[in-house]
């Protein structure tokens, strides 16, 4: 298996037909434009910002490696490695009938992380594991506006 591709994007749904619709894709950067009001309880957490968004990913499969179950993990950590979410699950690599003989299979995976209080301005990143390896780290930051 390897990544295709992974991004950040404001909302993300997978259709019936396989397709991956985006809205406000691939940002690396919150910019905080104001404090959270404190009457808030989010604020009473210590937070500083709320992420509002998905991740995104596309993972290739070979077809050897179809027909059995996959274990995937999406981990949000700060800058320090302190994990603040995580995502995890399982999915089936299915080979289409009509699927070309030695393609690779494709899999998207649009995963919300929206509402994760997040404690300090800096640099975050969402790391992605299949099956206990891991395949890349996306990075994004949390900027102070005001």
């Amino acid at each position: 298996m390897k990544l295709a591709w992974m991004m950040l994007a404001n909302h993300a749904e997978i259709a019936p037909n396989g397709l991956i619709y985006i809205n406000g894709g691939s940002w690396d950067t919150i910019n905080v434009a104001s404090p959270i009001p404190s009457n808030l309880p989010i604020a009473q957490s210590g937070a500083i910002a709320v992420f509002q968004g998905f991740v995104i990913v596309r993972v290739l499969f070979h077809p050897t490696e179809a027909g059995r179950p996959h274990t995937a993990a999406i981990t949000m950590t700060d800058e320090d490695g302190h994990d603040l979410a995580k995502a995890e699950g399982e999915v089936m690599v299915i080979v289409p009938p009509d699927h070309p003989p030695g393609w690779e299979v494709g899999v998207n995976a649009a995963l919300p992380f929206t509402g994760l209080p997040l404690p300090r301005f800096g640099l975050y990143r969402a790391s992605l594991q299949v099956d206990g390896q891991h395949l890349d780290d996306l990075p994004f930051r949390v900027v102070k506006r005001y």
